[in-house]
């Protein structure tokens, strides 16, 4: 019994196979205990199932999503649009003068990586050139 008893939660939610399912029915119809247990499941799941919005609540919400924008968002995306476009320009007037150190940095940077990949490169040759000697 007790390892009937084991598949309870595998019937409940439709996992076992169509045998053991008809199996387990039976056993259901003779065990208080699963019994008991079925009934708490059931009610479980009832409990947690969300109950659903009024029709009337629904419709209004559809009908004020189709209906038009907000007074806010009229207001607020433009406000927030004028803010974007003077916080870049504050930005770049105030890095304009610093704007080439940064670029010189990074020429200077592309030239040192560039040299470093022309010396490996160069070893690299040399290397398979001897390998290619020897073999």
């Amino acid at each position: 019994m007790k390892n009937e008893c084991e598949n309870l939660t595998l019937y409940f939610y439709g996992e076992l196979e169509a045998q053991q399912a008809a199996a387990f029915k039976e056993h259901l119809a003779q065990c208080p205990h699963c019994q008991r247990e079925m009934d708490f499941l059931q009610q479980t799941q009832q409990a947690l199932v969300p109950p659903a919005a009024p029709q009337t609540l629904v419709e209004g919400v559809l009908a004020g999503a189709s209906a038009g924008k907000g007074w806010w968002r009229r207001v607020v995306k433009p406000v927030l649009a004028a803010a974007l476009v003077l916080g870049a320009g504050v930005f770049f007037f105030l890095t304009g003068p610093y704007m080439s150190r940064f670029q010189d940095d990074g020429q200077e940077l592309v030239a040192y990586i560039s040299a470093e990949a022309d010396e490996e490169y160069n070893s690299f040759v040399a290397d398979f050139e001897a390998f290619e000697e020897r073999f």
